[in-house]
């Protein structure tokens, strides 16, 4: 078993027997365990002592992240049990849910099926809006962050980022600080994850749905790159990737991962009406959407074009200056010349008479 484990991570911790390591993410190792006692499956999350020596604060969130999930008892949450310190390993004990993430379903398959992408958002807007309630904001909604268990159900999992909304609650988010993973973060999220609210976490699910229907992340580049244009590009249009997407579906996802939260779904029962008319081949209320932001920036692109254009065509006039004048019309001033010359010598003549 030993070979299974790594950091040197104890065979058993609480209650727990350690099995075997199936995930890792970046707060820490997630194992297969054994109840003793009960013998049931369960699912141990260990931080690594050595990023706890490095930074005493990953044990902070860590402590939090146990808290704020044993607050959520709901179907698309995983539930944890218990939590605690086995010498110098910290580790929280939650439900082991069998099945793959949607991340693995996506690499396995390229991607999904447009109606099942949708009833898993559909689900995970459910547990996202049973979290609201409670005053937590998961802030790191991704397909690798979502389970499907054996029968259907998905289940939202990891809340290590999660920020809790009650004017008590005491948080480790510095001022200014981005927190997420960037393919999925909202504009204001980059900005400062601490100024967020539910509508960033429909930012993210937006930006999940597009990967499971698309098979493509909606930003590609370096985590700069990427960030940058969550902030400021227009979403590409699903239908690059899938032509025979239905327009609503595309309507759908341009209004939850609209820039400015105003424009977004301002409440999780608009969005899951409008995924279950989805679903049901109803019309949605996001139909014809189009992202006012980016609606202001178009105009300030064609009045900069505009502006372009002018100068160009400017510089076009300057570089072809007017064409000469023809042949025929020289010879034609040469001509007159030559007749106003004649004249005025017939005219000397008649006055002065001829030499």
């Amino acid at each position: 078993m030993q070979d299974d484990l790594s950091d040197e991570i104890p065979e058993s911790v609480g209650s727990c027997r350690i099995e075997k390591k199936i995930g890792e993410g970046g707060m820490g190792s997630v194992y297969r365990g054994r109840h003793k006692t009960l013998d049931i499956p369960l699912a141990v999350k260990v931080l690594p002592k050595h990023i706890d020596l490095k930074d005493p604060e990953y044990s902070q969130r860590f402590s939090r992240e146990a808290r704020i999930a044993a607050r959520l008892r709901h179907p698309n949450m995983v539930q944890v049990h218990d939590y605690g310190v086995e010498g110098s390993f910290y580790y929280l004990v939650m439900d082991y849910v069998e099945g793959p993430t949607c991340s693995e379903e996506v690499q396995r398959l390229g991607r999904l099926e447009w109606q099942q992408a949708v009833d898993i958002t559909r689900q995970v807007a459910d547990g996202l809006e049973y979290a609201s309630s409670k005053g937590i904001i998961h802030r790191d909604v991704t397909p690798g962050n979502i389970i499907m268990d054996v029968d259907g159900m998905a289940r939202i999992t990891d809340l290590g980022l999660a920020k809790e909304t009650s004017a008590d609650a005491t948080g480790l988010t510095r001022s200014g600080a981005s927190l997420g993973t960037p393919y999925y973060m909202s504009p204001e999220q980059i900005n400062s994850a601490r100024d967020v609210d539910f509508r960033a976490d429909i930012y993210s699910l937006g930006a999940t749905l597009y990967h499971l229907v698309c098979g493509k992340v909606p930003y590609t580049g370096t985590t700069f790159e990427v960030m940058t244009k969550q902030v400021r590009e227009p979403l590409p249009s699903p239908k690059n990737h899938v032509p025979e997407l239905s327009d609503d579906l595309c309507d759908v996802i341009r209004k939850m991962m609209a820039k400015a939260p105003d424009n977004r779904y301002q409440s999780y029962q608009e969005l899951r009406e409008d995924l279950a008319n989805l679903l049901e081949g109803k019309p949605v209320s996001a139909s014809g959407f189009r992202d006012q932001s980016m609606v202001t920036a178009e105009v300030d692109v064609a009045v900069a074009q505009g502006q372009f254009a002018d100068i160009a065509s400017e510089k076009t006039q300057l570089a072809n200056p007017p064409a000469r004048r023809s042949n025929t019309g020289i010879l034609i001033a040469i001509l007159v010349v030559g007749v106003l010359i004649a004249a005025a010598i017939v005219v000397g003549l008649t006055l002065f008479g001829a030499p």
